[in-house]
Formats: C-alpha cells, structure tokens, sequence
C-alpha cells in the first residue's frame, strides 16, 4: 500500500475500534456464517496491513537512529578496547604465571605437609612401642596380668600422630584472591549422559531439549515417526493475505 492511501491515524483507531466491537460477539453456526466470518477476516489483515503501513516509516526513523547510536557506540568501544587490549594481555598472562606458581606452592606444601605427618607417625610408633614394651616388662616382673593384658592392648591398638598441617607460603595481597571455578568441559558424551539421566543419577537438568530440530523433524514426519519422551501435535493455524 504506497503512502498517499495510507489513512490518518484517527481514521485508523476509528476503523480498529469499528471492526473490534463488529466481531466481538461473532458466532459461525452455519456455512454463510462461517463465509462472513472468512471476509471480515480478510477485511481485518487489510486493515492491519494498512495499520502497518502507517507505522512503517515512523519506525524505519526509530530504527535509524538505533541504528545511527549502535554506530557510535560500537566506535567508542572499539577504540575502549584496543587501547586496553594490552592491559588484558599482560593480565592474562600475570595471572596465568600467579596460578603456575600457586600450583608449584601448594605441591610443595603437601610434599612438606606428608613428609612432617610421615615423621611424626614414625615418633608416635616409636613413643608408643617403648611405652608399652616397658609397661609389659614391668607387668611381667610385678606379676600383674591386668597391667600385662593393658600393654599388649595398647600394641595391638593402630597409633595415629598429630595431624601435621603446614601453612602456605603464598603470600597475601589485599585486591587480589584466588577460588576455584569448576566447569563441564565442553566435550559432552550426550549418549552417557542421557542414559545417566534415564538412569536418575543425573538431573534431567542437564538435558535441554533442541526445539529447532524437534520441531523440524515434526515438520519433515509431519508427527508420524514416534520418539520416545516427545509428543507431537498440529498446532493448526489459518492463514489470510490481504
């Protein structure tokens, strides 16, 4: 529809309004019912087409000046981001260089931390056996079964050490921290993970469904082919061409 037939904007609410409260209470009971309800349907897409038309250019405006202002807001970020590209590359690779060493420190640490526990359950065996065995010798020279039958208990006994701890040597610097961030690697087997999901041992969280090519393959099959977990459907429309 060109412009110069486009009607007013009051003409156009007036018409909405007219065509809304006409077909408000429409019942089809009969053919001829059903044949006018097919014209005011086609009346209605012309009237909206001419109701798009009408926006249509004040929208094209709008979606200029969106256009215009995305411009220049993509320039100004983009000179944002090369000037601070540098910055971002030598962040990368400071931290990358913090986390090697934090890596090395905390191997380090639990080498030093077995080591020690290593040591001090080798005193406590120590400690405890001569402390038995004198007990059990003198239990013997004094005749006394309960304090013999109490020495051998304590050597049948397991000896656990002092639980050694080790603190880190990283140091601390206030603004900077260090924590974990666990992700799924992005290499999925979709075929363990759904039977894990059939399965329960895995949330059906985990499984989102693909509509796009569900809703293809309904279209190809138009719903006769069956797949588990899907129930297909005509979500039949009607269609009018002003």
């Amino acid at each position: 529809m060109s412009t110069e037939l486009v009607p007013s904007k009051q003409v156009l609410i007036e018409q909405t309004q007219d065509w809304a409260s006409r077909v408000r209470n429409l019942v089809i009971t009969d053919r001829e019912s059903c044949t006018n309800a097919s014209l005011y349907l086609r009346s209605i897409k012309t009237l909206r087409n001419a109701v798009t038309d009408y926006w249509a250019p004040f929208l094209e405006r709008a979606m200029e000046a969106k256009r215009q202002a995305e411009a220049a807001r993509k320039g100004i970020a983009d000179e944002r981001d090369r000037m601070d590209a540098p910055l971002a590359a030598v962040e990368r690779d400071v931290k990358a260089k913090l986390l090697v060493y934090e890596v090395e420190q905390e191997q380090a640490r639990l080498a030093e931390e077995q080591r020690l526990q290593a040591e001090a359950q080798v005193q406590a065996e120590a400690l405890t056996l001569a402390a038995a065995a004198a007990m059990e010798r003198e239990a013997i020279a004094a005749g006394d079964d309960a304090m013999l039958a109490e020495a051998r208990d304590i050597l049948a006994q397991p000896i656990e050490a002092p639980v050694v701890s080790v603190a880190t040597e990283m140091p601390k610097v206030q603004g900077v921290s260090y924590r974990d961030q666990w992700k799924a690697h992005p290499t999925i087997d979709m075929r363990a993970l759904a039977l894990a999901v059939a399965n329960g041992t895995a949330p059906v969280a985990f499984l989102e469904p693909n509509y796009t090519a569900i809703n293809q393959f309904a279209r190809a099959t138009k719903g006769l082919q069956p797949v588990p977990g899907i129930r297909f459907f005509n979500d039949r429309q009607v269609v009018t061409r002003g």
